[in-house]
């Protein structure tokens, strides 16, 4: 176009106006010109980086034109057209990047390993080669295959994440063992206390090519020694369903405590009568004497809906530890029925101790359907309704006002004057307590709760920040190791380097059994950690000393 050939001579606005004009009406007759005035251009000239926005817009609808810049020699214009290729994921761009990433690969000088992009990402040849191989991974020609495969070791990684999420689009079996290697090796030696992007792409593309073997796998590594690897882990097995379950279950025999939870603890997350049966059949062969995978027993059946699961858990109101006793009130009051309200009614009408710790247990746990069936007896109402008002934890209390608002009777009013005296109290030392676990949760509250402690509860880490930026007046945090969207280390960390929170006192609490997930925790910042099962006496003690 003649009037971009005198581009510079005009005004300012009469640049935008034109270029506006040309963008409107996707002038692809003006993309010469444009190109010509991009080589040109000065990064601090407004109307400069107008015209390449004005270029980019054209080439976004003229996949041809695309093509045609990304063989230019020109640097600024093969890289508004490698963005381009990234976003519009044109297939006749693919040719030519290959050809481009190739003859990059050659001229590498010969201090670069064999077969490896240089890495120095101050080097231009070095982020012209990343922006190539990012947008052959969007495009998935057939022929790039080879070269990621190539690059899954890449000392980059940068280079290496790209390449490792590429054969997992890929689906590219032959890729399987390159990719397990990758996430074996980062337990080794002090690797594992850092989940890099290659190990954590690792774990995604095994997971999207899910063969027997990838999960096979991943399974055996559902105990990775690296919290954050642990976490995409256990995310894989629920995301693919049920069928899923035939690996999982093989490890609820291993001697490995540990193991044998988080298999228990995925049937759970699943949630299919499958592993329901799985746990049963491993249940009769005595693999639950442990408590913490009784726990983790009680909490997996809650979350699975069946015949089976329920009759489990009736059994289970005969345990007597408390943090048992909630797991199974907890889950049970998901599954609630007249059987389960029945049984409840005649064990606590006996009046024996196991009666005082189910009433315990069902305000413990702020079982609220099963509260309001058993509200219905009036003895065993006001044993309850005495149990909330010894409580000084507002936010505990006001779960059960808002229960009795829904229940209309003279009694139930009575009861809410009761409890509003009560939860009207303020506290002064204040608790964050983090843990994916519901009973977890009731059992952590119930004892900060008999301390005289206002608590605030998150159910995974994210939750937890999100809490912290807008109140950061705690006194201590409590934090489960393992749990999804965020671990307790990956809480620590972020709280460690945000100065507004830094010097609250944090205890890592978890079923882990190895050392190494300890020296990490205390590594990570925590002040203490906490080895479950512990009584309540023993977790009294701990935030005694921190508060």
């Amino acid at each position: 176009m003649d009037e971009l050939g005198n581009f510079a001579s005009k005004s300012f606005i009469e640049q935008v106006e034109l270029l506006e004009d040309i963008e409107k009406k996707k002038e692809d007759a003006a993309i010469p010109g444009l190109v010509e005035l991009c080589k040109k251009s000065d990064p601090s000239d407004q109307a400069a980086v107008m015209a390449e926005n004005t270029l980019r817009s054209l080439l976004l609808e003229n996949e041809a034109q695309t093509v045609k810049c990304l063989m230019s020699d020109h640097g600024n214009i093969k890289k508004i057209s490698l963005q381009v290729c990234c976003r519009k994921k044109f297939p006749s761009a693919a040719p030519v990047l290959l050809k481009l990433f190739t003859d990059l690969m050659s001229e590498q000088t010969s201090e670069m390993a064999s077969g490896e992009l240089m890495s120095d990402e101050l080097n231009p040849r070095y982020k012209e080669g990343f922006e190539i191989l990012s947008a052959l991974v969007l495009i998935q020609p057939p022929e790039a295959l080879g070269i990621f495969r190539q690059n899954l070791h890449n000392k980059d990684s940068l280079i290496a994440s790209l390449s490792i999420e590429a054969v997992g689009k890929y689906n590219d079996v032959d890729s399987v063992d390159a990719l397990c290697k990758i996430v074996e090796e980062s337990e080794a030696g002090d690797r594992y206390e850092q989940c890099d992007l290659t190990v954590a792409g690792a774990i995604d593309s095994l997971a999207m090519i899910h063969t027997d073997k990838a999960l096979s796998f991943l399974a055996s590594k559902i105990h990775h020694r690296n919290p954050v690897a642990r976490r995409i882990i256990h995310a894989v097995f629920p995301r693919l369903g049920p069928e899923t379950i035939r690996f999982i279950a093989p490890f609820i025999y291993e001697d490995n405590t540990d193991l044998k939870i988080m298999a228990v603890n995925l049937l759970g997350t699943i949630g299919d009568k499958k592993g329901v049966d799985c746990i049963e059949e491993a249940i009769d062969k005595g693999i639950a004497d442990h408590p913490n995978v009784k726990f983790a027993v009680y909490e997996a059946l809650g979350k699975i809906f069946s015949i089976r699961s329920l009759v489990r858990l009736v059994d289970g109101l005969f345990e007597q530890e408390p943090s048992l006793l909630i797991a199974v009130i907890s889950s049970l009051n998901h599954q609630i029925n007249p059987g389960v309200v029945k049984k409840l009614k005649n064990m606590i009408d006996k009046g024996d101790d196991q009666s005082s710790r189910l009433i315990n247990a069902v305000v413990a746990a702020r079982a609220l359907s099963l509260f309001e069936s058993l509200y219905e007896d009036q003895a065993i109402g006001d044993k309850m309704v005495d149990v909330i008002i010894k409580s000084s934890d507002r936010g505990f209390c006001g779960a059960f006002l808002k229960k009795l608002k829904s229940i209309d009777s003279k009694r139930a009013e009575s009861d809410r004057d009761k409890i509003s005296s009560v939860s009207s109290v303020l506290l002064k030392k204040r608790v964050l307590i983090v843990d994916d676990s519901e009973s977890m949760l009731a059992f952590y509250r119930s004892i900060a709760s008999a301390m005289g402690l206002s608590v605030i509860t998150a159910e995974n880490g994210r939750k937890a920040l999100d809490i912290l930026e807008e109140d950061k007046l705690f006194d201590l945090i409590l934090t489960d190791l393992n749990m999804p969207v965020m671990t307790g280390i990956e809480l620590t960390q972020k709280i460690r380097t945000d100065p507004s929170v830094e010097k609250i006192p944090i205890v890592v609490v978890s079923t882990e059994s190895e050392e190494s997930q300890e020296q990490l925790a205390i590594k990570m910042g925590a002040d203490d950690f906490m080895k479950k099962p512990f009584t309540a006496d023993q977790l009294q003690v701990k935030i005694k000393t921190l508060i």
